[in-house]
């Protein structure tokens, strides 16, 4: 069986260098960028799934573009193409955007000069609860606990 294109396969190091210490974060990223990468399904110069001029009517497609926004820091991009999935029944996309407002996920994606917003994040973290969404409780617990 084949593991997903996001799943970090490991790959022994030649022993003449010396492996660079790997973090959690960078393997976040990695598989995020593959993740997002894999989301698109399209090679780079095609064009893209989505864009904010080109209306979609279909918020799974919403969804994915949003969250390849999110898997490369364009936070505003995301939540643009979120809020629109969520607008059109995509429940997943109550979770991913509480993620874009969540302190804890945009300090574990490394964002720079953005700041988390707690009470919006529990906002659409309960609204995906609501609407039957693993991991939503889980969410507000964590959001409770800080």
């Amino acid at each position: 069986m084949q593991q997903p294109v996001f799943v970090a396969q490991t790959v022994a190091a030649p022993a003449a260098q010396k492996a660079a210490p790997v973090t959690a974060h960078a393997l976040a990223k990695e598989a995020l960028g593959k993740l997002a990468s894999a989301l698109r399904g399209q090679a780079a110069d095609q064009t893209p799934i989505a864009s904010l001029d080109i209306p979609i009517e279909d918020a799974r497609h919403l969804c994915a573009e949003g969250l390849i926004a999110f898997a490369k820091g364009d936070i505003a991009a995301a939540r643009a193409f979120l809020k629109r999935a969520a607008e059109d029944g995509d429940a997943r996309a109550l979770m991913a955007l509480g993620d874009t407002y969540d302190p804890t996920t945009l300090s574990q994606l490394g964002a720079l000069g953005l700041k988390g917003d707690e009470a919006v994040a529990r906002s659409y973290y309960s609204r995906a609860l609501a609407a039957g969404v693993g991991g939503a409780r889980e969410r507000i617990a964590a959001l409770a606990a800080k």
